[in-house]
């Protein structure tokens, strides 16, 4: 996160940014030239409803769509166009286009052939999105519509559809560039449609984020750290100066669920984020209390998001540094259970069956990972068989994980530990395989009565076919189950 007094406190939108697109405007140091700054989601609507046509016969309506098309498809950008007239002076959060005589209020430049005007909004993460964008075409430029060389033969007109892609380039959050042959350059040339360049920084500005590995979120507590090599806000974000160092961890909730994170360290200033898929933060925490730590928590609808692991730029707290090692504990509670990932394989068969399961207090109301000791715990899960094999001669295992333990459900219902490398694993169930094949690991157990007051458990279940024994089909994702000691 960059440190700021905008980023701690409330966010202002940020001024109209406009792209003139005869002046040179260098941003940063690439072949292409970005600011950070671009749409949510990369696609945008566009207003377009253009009258009369070039002295060539062709309309400026069907040349500005072409223009769009130019980008469009060749380009991770996506335009949705409607053919409707929208004033593009008005601030009203719609993106159009028209021929104008000024630029809105005030005169265009004696070489000016058009303008786009950006607005946009601040964001936590990275520079300002844009949330609309309007063009604007001096009508006193004499214009036509031609392929090729700029000025053809005794042609002295301006090529319509070139500026119109520059300034469709704009729009997208291109900037001028004056270095590469491209499109975007800030005076207009022979060239007359975007250029490997062009493309090129519209690729970088929209799938930033991709260059960054999104880990799965465990449930329960995993370590790691922020360092030097590390992904930064700049990177994922294609722009701007916040160089603060970013794990990502992502989550799909088929269900609503409330996701606790904390965030701990003894010396990393931490900082941690919940985001959609377009890095549009939902919530964030940069210190929890006293310390370098941070904690959340978050009512979340169905969906996928991401949770990110951050810190500061530089340093703001004279107790906690912008580098080193933290821990990430995440924990859920639903009506619904968590998925659990598909199906992975002992084997090189492929593998199938739909795993589903959870832990809940014996009430069954919420499905949750984490329980005080002296809370009544059940543990069940289902196996979707998969259809080849229903009502074939098979069995069911359930394993669970602690330590370096690990226990076996014997036919009887009961946890027994299995020694290293032990063969054959204990089977729960045998016979011919059901569709729904259900099973209750624990059941209304309180941990306490049993003398555990702390216990973090990886639970597993899965099933086999008697002609394959090797061969088991179990979840990718444990049912996690964390106990902590109860309130004195």
């Amino acid at each position: 996160m960059q440190f700021s007094m905008a980023a701690i406190g409330s966010r202002i939108l940020a001024p109209i940014a406009v792209s003139l697109a005869l002046f040179f405007i260098g941003v940063q140091s690439a072949a292409f030239e970005i600011s950070g700054s671009k749409w949510k989601g990369g696609k945008t609507d566009f207003y377009v409803s253009l009258t009369g046509e070039s002295p060539s016969g062709i309309a400026w309506h069907d040349s500005f769509l072409a223009a769009i098309a130019d980008w469009d498809d060749d380009s991770v950008f996506d335009f949705n166009v409607i053919e409707q007239a929208i004033d593009p002076c008005l601030e009203d959060g719609l993106n159009s286009v028209d021929f104008t005589d000024e630029v809105c209020g005030s005169e265009y430049g004696a070489s000016t052939l058009a303008v786009t005007l950006r607005r946009l909004s601040s964001t936590l993460l990275g520079e300002p999105n844009i949330f609309e964008a309007d063009i604007v075409i001096n009508s006193d430029v004499r214009y036509d519509i031609y392929d090729g060389l700029l000025y053809p033969g005794s042609n002295r007109r301006i090529d319509f559809r070139r500026v119109a892609i520059h300034e469709l380039g704009h729009v997208i959050g291109l900037e001028h560039e004056s270095r590469e042959l491209a499109i975007m350059a800030p005076t207009i040339g022979d060239i007359d449609r975007p250029t490997e360049d062009d493309l090129a920084g519209v690729d970088a500005l929209y799938t930033a984020l991709e260059s960054c590995t999104q880990n799965t979120l465990v449930l329960g507590t995993r370590s790691n750290s922020l360092a030097d090599g590390d992904c930064t806000v700049a990177q994922i974000t294609a722009g701007g100066t916040d160089f603060s160092y970013i794990d990502l961890y992502r989550i799909d909730l088929e269900k609503a669920a409330t996701l606790s994170l904390t965030m701990t360290s003894s010396a990393l200033d931490s900082v941690l984020l919940i985001s959609d898929l377009n890095l549009t933060v939902i919530d964030y925490d940069d210190k929890s209390a006293e310390g370098c730590s941070s904690t959340l928590t978050r009512q979340l609808d169905p969906g996928s998001y991401l949770v990110l692991a951050n810190t500061f730029d530089k340093q703001v707290d004279p107790a906690c540094v912008t580098e080193g090692d933290y821990s990430l504990t995440a924990h859920y509670q639903s009506g619904y259970p968590l998925p659990l990932g598909a199906a992975i394989s002992t084997s090189d068969t492929p593998a199938r069956g739909i795993i589903t399961g959870a832990a809940s207090n014996s009430s069954g109301a919420f499905y949750q990972t984490r329980f005080s000791a002296d809370e009544s715990i059940k543990v069940n899960g289902e196996i979707a068989i998969a259809a080849q094999d229903i009502g074939e001669a098979g069995f069911v295992v359930a394993a669970a994980l602690t330590g370096n333990q690990v226990f076996a459900l014997n036919s009887a219902g009961i946890f027994v530990e299995r020694a290293n490398n032990a063969s054959p694993f204990p089977k729960h169930r045998t016979g011919e395989l059901g569709a729904i094949e259900t099973v209750l690991m624990l059941d209304a157990v309180i941990p306490e009565s049993l003398g555990i007051t702390e216990l973090d458990v990886d639970f597993l279940l899965g099933y086999g076919l008697d002609s394959d024994p090797s061969t088991i089909f179990y979840n990718s994702t444990p049912i996690k189950m964390v106990i902590e000691p109860s309130a004195p």
